[in-house]
C-alpha cells in the first residue's frame, strides 16, 4: 500500500527523467573523469553541457545499489547487501515504494531497458513494482538467460553483455522516448557493460586503444550519443533529466577499468567500490560546466525525483537519501544536505575524513588481483589529502576516530531499529525452485 503525506502531481509540465547506470565501470573510465586512454566523446560532452559529481557514492556491487536507486535507502536497511543470483528466491518487496511507484502516482509513464537483477523470478519482474514497460534480461532456472518484454520471454541468448544486444536495447528505449514523447516520462538504461565478459559489438571491436575493455566503453559511449540525440530529435532535451553513473566501481586483476585516484574497486567498501562518476545534464536548471563536490549518492534519486515531479516520498517508513535537487539548481547551500555517508558496519565518511570500522581486504574473489594489502579496523584516512587511503592517520586524531565510531554506532542502532525484509517467493514457489535446481545440478554433473 502506497502512503503519501500530501496530494498526487499532475505531471503535465514536469521534466523526463533519464537513468543511464553502467555496470562495473571505474571512476577513471571517462574522458571528462581523468582517462587518457578512453574516448567518450558523448559522455564528455555530456559533462561539459551539465554538472559532474565527484563525490557521487553507491554500494560495492551490483544489486544492493539497483536496490537503493528503486527505494532510495541504503540496501542495508531495505534487507539485502548481497549480490542476488538467478537460484535465489528472493528480490525486491513488493512492500517497497519504488521510484517508478512515486513517479507514476505524479502522472509518469515508467520503462525500464537492460538489466534488473532484483529477483529473477516472475514475483519480482519489474512491471510488478512500478514500471509500465520492461525489455531486458531475466534468468530461468530451466531456460537460462534470456530477454523479456515485460512478463514475455521473447529471446534466450548466452551472455547480457554480448554486444549483439546493444542495438535491441537501444531500439526499445528509443521507442519508449518516442512513444511517450508527449507526456512525462522515466526511463531507466540499465547498461549490462562493461561487466565482463567484454563482447564489443562488431562495430566497435578493434577501435580503441585500451583493448576489448576500450571498445565496450565506446559502445557505452555510442548508446549514450543515441539517447540524447533521440531526445534532441524529438524536442525534448530541454525538458530531461539524463543521469550517467555506474552502480559501483571496476572489477580489478584484468585489464580492464580504472579507479582513477582511489583505492582498490568493486567488492570493497575503498572509495575505489564505492565512488563512482556521475554526471547529471538538464539543460536550463543545471549550470553548463558545473562540479559538485558534495557527498550525494544513488540513494538521492528517488527523493530528488519526487521533488521535481511534485509528489511526496513515503512518511511510513525511513528514507536514507534526501533531496540534492538544490546542487542541480546551484543554490547557495550553506550546510552540506549530507554531512556522512555511512556503509553500515562497514566505513563512514564524514567530511573530508574517512573511518573503517572493520578490517577491508581488497575486492575480487578469483585470486587475479594480486598481493594488495588489506587496511585494518579502526584506519582514518584524509581523503582530501590522501584520496588513495594510502596513510592511516587514527593516530594523529583520536578524537576524530572516537566521533566516527560514535556516530557509526547511532546510525547502526537506528537502521537495526527502522529495517525492512528483502522479498521472498510464496511458500508455494519452493518445491518448484528445488525441482529446477536439482535439474541443474544433474545437467551439471
Amino acid at each position: 500500500m502506497l502512503i503519501f503525506s500530501g496530494k498526487l502531481a499532475i505531471a503535465a509540465d514536469r521534466p523526463n527523467i533519464v537513468v543511464f547506470l553502467t555496470d562495473d565501470q571505474g571512476y577513471g573510465d571517462l574522458g571528462c573523469f581523468g582517462s587518457e586512454s578512453l574516448e567518450t566523446p558523448n559522455i564528455d560532452q555530456l559533462c561539459k553541457q551539465g554538472m559532474k559529481f565527484t563525490d557521487f557514492y553507491v554500494h560495492q556491487r551490483c544489486s544492493p545499489t539497483r536496490l537503493a536507486l528503486m527505494t532510495g535507502s541504503h540496501a542495508h536497511r531495505a534487507g539485502c547487501t548481497k549480490v542476488i543470483y538467478n537460484k535465489d528466491r528472493i528480490g525486491i518487496n513488493a512492500d517497497e515504494v519504488t521510484t517508478p511507484e512515486l513517479l507514476k502516482s505524479a502522472g509518469y509513464t515508467t520503462g525500464i531497458v537492460g538489466k534488473w537483477h532484483l529477483g529473477e523470478w516472475d514475483t519480482f519482474n519489474p512491471t510488478r513494482h512500478g514500471f509500465d514497460f520492461f525489455y531486458g534480461f531475466m534468468i530461468d532456472l530451466d531456460q537460462g538467460t534470456g530477454i523479456y518484454r515485460n512478463l514475455n520471454r521473447v529471446e534466450s541468448i548466452k551472455r547480457k553483455t554480448d554486444g549483439e544486444h546493444s542495438p535491441k536495447l537501444l531500439d526499445a528505449a528509443i521507442g519508449f522516448i518516442k512513444e511517450n514523447n508527449e507526456r512525462p516520462f522515466f526511463l531507466y538504461y540499465a547498461s549490462p557493460l562493461p561487466h565482463t565478459p567484454w563482447i564489443p559489438n562488431e562495430r566497435f571491436q578493434g577501435t580503441s586503444q585500451r583493448g576489448t575493455y576500450g571498445d565496450v566503453i565506446r559502445e557505452i559511449d555510442w548508446q549514450v550519443g543515441e539517447l540524447m540525440r533521440t531526445l534532441e530529435e524529438q524536442g525534448l532535451t530541454e525538458k530531461t533529466l539524463f543521469i550517467f553513473a555506474s552502480d559501483n566501481g571496476p572489477v580489478l586483476g584484468i585489464n580492464g577499468g580504472d579507479a582513477g585516484p582511489f583505492r582498490d574497486g568493486k567488492w570493497t567498501d575503498f572509495e575505489g567500490g564505492i565512488r563512482v562518476p556521475c554526471i547529471m545534464h538538464w539543460p536550463g536548471t543545471i549550470t553548463p560546466g558545473a562540479n559538485c563536490g558534495q557527498i550525494t549518492g544513488i540513494i538521492d534519486l528517488l527523493p530528488t525525483f519526487c521533488a521535481i515531479a511534485g509528489v511526496d516520498p513515503p512518511v511510513d517508513r525511513v528514507i536514507d537519501g534526501r533531496n540534492i535537487l538544490p546542487y542541480l539548481k546551484g543554490a547557495d547551500v550553506r550546510t552540506p544536505i549530507h554531512e556522512s555517508f555511512i556503509v553500515p558496519g562497514s566505513v563512514i565518511r564524514h567530511g573530508r575524513w574517512k573511518l573503517l570500522v572493520r578490517e577491508l581486504n581488497p575486492g575480487g574473489k578469483s585470486g587475479r588481483e594480486g598481493k594488495r594489502p588489506s587496511a585494518r579496523a579502526g584506519s582514518l584516512f584524509d581523503l582530501e589529502a590522501d584520496p588513495g587511503e594510502t596513510r592511516d592517520v587514527s593516530a594523529d586524531h583520536p578524537e576524530i576516530v572516537a566521533d566516527l565510531q560514535r556516530r557509526m554506532e547511532l546510525a547502526v542502532e537506528e537502521l537495526e531499529a527502522n529495517s525492512r525484509p528483502i522479498g521472498r517467493l510464496p511458500d508455494d514457489h519452493a518445491s518448484e525452485t528445488r525441482r529446477k535446481e536439482r535439474k541443474m545440478e544433474t545437467q551439471q554433473m
